[in-house]
């Protein structure tokens, strides 16, 4: 058996599959959470069903990638369908539960929040409404398992077609339309019939009509009409089913006074990040980090070693172990408790409701270089993963802002990053939380400073209009939050761990052996890897880090960026005990393959957050943009990398320091110079006019 969740975005579909699965697929308050339908698999009364998740809609009518795939899911299935309404918005969302009910297929509405309908003091008559909707209406909690699976287990029958119908010019679109129904053969005739007095062009391609039978419905003008009924039903239904004894506006509070202030907006967003960069990296992180860290050398890592040693004194064998093998788990449980965090606060800020206040208080940012407040998210979810904010990209109207917004994803620095910062900030800046959230900001500007340049020259946007809904602030679900993190530190362990562990031993075996696959028993020799690095590093000595072992960490981060640190570790031939303050004190000793001094460590920091992206996000904008605009965005991305830290390592060279007003200074310069460079663009490209004070000239105004 299989069933269709169907519903407005931020409707409770996802979470609905999650309670039903057991499952932990990605919920939140904004566009673009779930951009393609997506199956689950499960069992119930010993048979196996299926439960299809599709992206939010408004209407049948698609404005949008996800609405397509929703409406079309839709038309060519004959599955039972829950229509999952906010009950805290029957308004808006009954409009879709209309549309769905013109169609005529098996239908059951289930109006969610019923928790939240309980605090607005209001109560809805399920039994009115489904007299009215002639289909069975349920008012149930998704979180709650009992109610979700009360209402798979129940039984569905096709819905009655709305009354107002037989107001409708239906004869007449049936003559205009004729034979070409069975084209449709799948969609009730009743709804074909309306979708083309609304002049629907996707309906007009699905019937084949010609031009001549278009014209017809455009004739009849009938579209406005048939909305406007719709919504006169809908207060029908409000009017006789809803009681509603509050004035309070559902999803607007008083925090909104403070959170969307357009001068205290920013300031606050500010303060969050602090709080939650200081956290992960200063404080707690660093406290669980450094303690879970002794915990696996003392109970793992040595008694593995000391075991090792008294079978074998074999240095390939011992080194294989303690470099190859254990140096990956200490890497990877070491830095598992900040990425846990972080992820642990992005999830209270999508379940509080705040990530949508955010698109607010940047849209009008975003939307001066090309861009709109869709963006904050595939920004925001980019500090998590950029491939998987990529995949938020889809929902963009425009293909210009689509590739612009792809290609400025693999800016954000993602969670993989995260130990590199440890490491680096470590050894020569005490973990200093201020350069951690300089070089996540600067990631940003960056994106958005090239998104001017791009919007200027390759890649004018076409205006777009940016309409979301604000959803009510909502108390964290600790169940949801702790299945979150659980699920983040499996994915971490199995997907990133794999991959390191995987090209651990490969950065080994080309750190330990020489070209002619000699085991290395002497420093002087020479290991397939550094001559691989010493191929590249004059092209890094201008930045400040060209020694082989640097650029061979590099080379490494381009299939992982957590590779990066476990190379590193490898290079520098780090023990498995002292973990990562072993590491860090490594890039200290000047006599390290890889090592560096405070400058050159943050030019190096700069680069690895701007360079390239990893495979996986690469392999993710080949599918959505393509080869062509795949290769430029890696062209360019490392070209502005270049010259962004070759310009941070000259000045700060200049400023005789590392410190805030250095920074800052050199930051202020590189956006001068960028704004310099976009000028200059418009000055070539505006049009030379050789005014010769006519009368009344049209291009001079004389």
């Amino acid at each position: 058996m299989k069933h269709i969740l169907c519903g407005n975005p931020n409707s409770g579909k996802t979470t609905f599959l999650n309670t039903l699965t057991n499952s932990n697929e990605h919920t939140g308050n904004w566009h673009g959470v779930t951009v393609d339908l997506f199956e689950k698999r499960y069992r119930q009364n010993n048979e196996e069903n299926i439960i299809v998740d599709l992206p939010g809609l408004y209407s049948l009518t698609s404005y949008s990638f996800e609405e397509e795939i929703a409406r079309n899911y839709i038309f060519d299935s004959d599955d039972k369908i829950i229509n999952l309404v906010d009950a805290n918005n029957l308004a808006r969302n009954l409009y879709l539960s209309l549309q769905l009910l013109e169609l005529d297929k098996s239908i059951k509405i289930c109006l969610n929040f019923s928790k939240e309908l309980k605090k607005t003091k209001s109560i809805i008559n399920t039994d009115k409404l489904s007299d009215l909707l002639g289909t069975s209406v349920v008012l149930f909690d998704a979180e709650k398992e009992k109610d979700v699976k009360s209402i798979i287990s129940s039984d569905f029958k096709r819905g009655k077609i709305p009354e107002y119908v037989k107001d409708f010019p239906i004869k007449k679109a049936k003559e205009i339309i004729g034979d070409n129904f069975h084209y449709c053969a799948k969609i009730n005739q009743i709804f074909l019939c309306i979708k083309c007095l609304e002049v629907d062009d996707f309906i007009f391609d699905k019937l084949q009509l010609n031009e001549k039978q278009r014209q017809a419905f455009r004739t009849l003008n009938y579209k406005e009409k048939i909305i406007s009924t719709r919504y006169e039903y809908i207060d029908k239904i409000i009017s006789t089913c809803l009681e509603k004894n509050s004035d309070k506006v559902y999803g607007y509070s008083f925090l909104d006074k403070i959170v969307l202030n357009r001068f205290l907006a920013f300031p606050i967003f500010l303060l969050i990040l602090f709080g939650i960069f200081y956290l992960t990296f200063n404080s707690l992180g660093a406290f669980l980090s450094e303690n879970l860290g002794i915990l696996i050398n003392n109970y793992v890592n040595m008694p593995i070693l000391n075991l090792l040693s008294k079978i074998t004194n074999s240095n390939f064998v011992l080194s294989f172990f303690e470099n190859g093998v254990l140096a990956v788990i200490s890497t990877i449980t070491s830095f598992l408790p900040q990425i846990v965090l972080l992820f642990f606060f992005i999830s209270i800020l999508e379940d509080t409701g705040y990530m949508s206040r955010l698109a607010f208080t940047f849209e009008d940012i975003f939307s001066k270089v090309g861009l709109n407040g869709k963006m904050v998210f595939t920004l925001l979810m980019g500090f998590g993963c950029n491939t998987t904010a990529i995949l938020t990209t889809r929902t963009f109207e425009d293909k210009n802002a689509k590739i612009k917004a792809t290609m400025l994803t693999s800016f954000m620095s993602c969670s993989a990053r995260i130990p590199l910062y440890s490491v680096v900030l470590g050894a020569f800046f005490n973990n200093n939380i201020f350069i951690i959230m300089f070089l996540y900001f600067l990631g940003v500007l960056i994106a958005l400073l090239l998104s001017i340049i791009l919007e200027k020259t390759l890649l004018k946007s076409t205006e777009a209009n940016f309409i979301m809904e604000l959803p009510a602030y909502r108390f964290p679900s600790a169940k949801r939050i702790i299945k979150n993190i659980l699920f983040n530190i499996k994915e971490f362990i199995i997907r990133v761990g794999g991959i390191l562990l995987i090209f651990s031993i490969l950065v080994w075996f080309l750190q330990s052996f020489t070209l002619s696959f000699t085991f290395i028993t002497d420093p002087n020799q020479k290991s397939i890897l550094m001559q691989i690095g010493e191929i590249f590093a004059p092209i890094f000595k201008p930045l400040g880090f060209g020694n082989a072992g640097v650029v061979s960490a590099l080379i490494c981060g381009i299939v992982a960026k957590e590779i990066i640190i476990s190379s590193m570790g490898v290079i520098n031939n780090v023990n498995v005990d002292g973990g990562i303050e072993n590491l860090s004190k490594s890039l200290l000793n000047p006599l390290s393959p890889i090592h560096f001094d405070p400058i050159s460590a943050f030019s190096f920091l700069v680069f690895s957050l701007l360079y390239m992206p990893c495979i996986a996000t690469i392999a993710m904008q080949k599918k959505e943009l393509g080869k062509k605009w795949t290769a430029i965005s890696i062209i360019v991305q490392f070209l502005s990398a270049y010259l962004i830290t070759f310009i941070f390592y000259r000045l700060l060279i200049a400023f005789n320091g590392l410190n805030f007003i250095s920074i800052f200074l050199s930051l202020l310069i590189i956006v001068l110079i960028i704004f310099a460079i976009n000028f200059l663009i418009r000055v070539f490209k505006k049009p030379k006019i050789c005014c010769f004070m006519c009368k009344n000239c049209k291009k001079c105004n004389k």
